[in-house]
């Protein structure tokens, strides 16, 4: 299912209505555009609101562990408060950086990098 923002504020909205103590909910989308290459975007309800990220477009080393990238990404963002946009845009940079990683881990601990890649700024820094 590749929901439009709309499509999915309302499966959101419902998952909310049937269980109304839920504080956060978040998804990712894959876009397959063929064996080698994904776009990948995200989509968070959070404090009453839905969120969408950025769509980022990456050649897939290794699929395995996008997923935990997605969510262990969510879950830093969150400690570390960032505010409700940067949150979803971290998770789906992190499993977006994930997938061009071999093996089923994220191996980077490097959050500025992550923060680069949702920012899209890819500027030379010296």
């Amino acid at each position: 299912m590749q929901p439009d923002f709309e499509q999915q504020e309302r499966v959101f909205e419902e998952f909310v209505r049937r269980y109304p103590n839920l504080k956060c909910i978040a998804r990712h989308v894959r876009y397959a555009h063929n064996g080698s290459e994904n776009s990948l975007k995200a989509y968070m309800w959070y404090q009453g609101q839905t969120y969408e990220s950025r769509m980022f477009t990456f050649q897939i080393l290794d699929r395995v562990g996008g997923g935990d990238a997605f969510a262990s990404g969510l879950i830093y963002a969150m400690m570390k408060d960032y505010e409700p946009a940067d949150m979803v845009n971290f998770a789906v940079a992190s499993s977006a950086i994930k997938h061009t990683i071999h093996g089923d881990g994220n191996i980077t601990d490097d959050a500025d990098t992550i923060r680069s890649l949702m920012d899209m700024s890819f500027d030379i820094k010296r």
